[in-house]
């Protein structure tokens, strides 16, 4: 791999106005229901404060009871455009202390909202892929919990 890493894009066409998808990230009790790759990993808040410069940190729980645990700061926060985070693995995760970035786009479209995720310090492209894997899913679990919004 290179020594500067192309950043990770993930890119997915929404239907659903960029400011209920820009809301879905702004409250720990929210993003809790979704911000998992996988109906069998659940993700808890330790900590949430979504302001800019607010931390969070985010406990996910394997089925087979290993824990993941990814923390960092709100870099900035455009709403509803925008939100910018660094991103942390902690011990013992095998990328634990490596500083990451990771951005939400959220980009108006006549039929909804393209949502873009650039993930930028990945060093390597096994964990390149294992992210990509991980984007996706959580992007799928992301459709289902607006469309099962609008539905109540």
């Amino acid at each position: 791999m290179a020594d500067s890493p192309v950043p990770l894009i993930v890119r997915r066409h929404i239907r659903a106005d960029r400011n209920k998808i820009f809301d879905a990230f702004a409250s720990a009790e929210t993003l809790t229901l979704w911000f998992t790759p996988s109906d069998e990993i659940s993700v808890d808040a330790l900590e949430y404060d979504f302001v800019p410069m607010g931390r969070f940190r985010l406990r996910y729980l394997m089925p087979e009871g290993r824990e993941a645990v990814v923390a960092g700061t709100f870099e900035k926060i455009e709403s509803p455009g925008q939100i910018v985070l660094s991103w942390i693995w902690q011990a013992p995760d095998p990328l634990a202390g490596i500083p990451m970035t990771v951005t939400f786009r959220f980009l108006a479209k006549d039929t909804g909202t393209d949502v873009v995720i650039i993930h930028e310090g990945i060093p390597s492209d096994t964990a390149c892929t294992v992210h990509e894997d991980g984007w996706d899913a959580t992007l799928i679990r992301l459709v289902v919990f607006l469309e099962k919004e609008t539905n109540q």
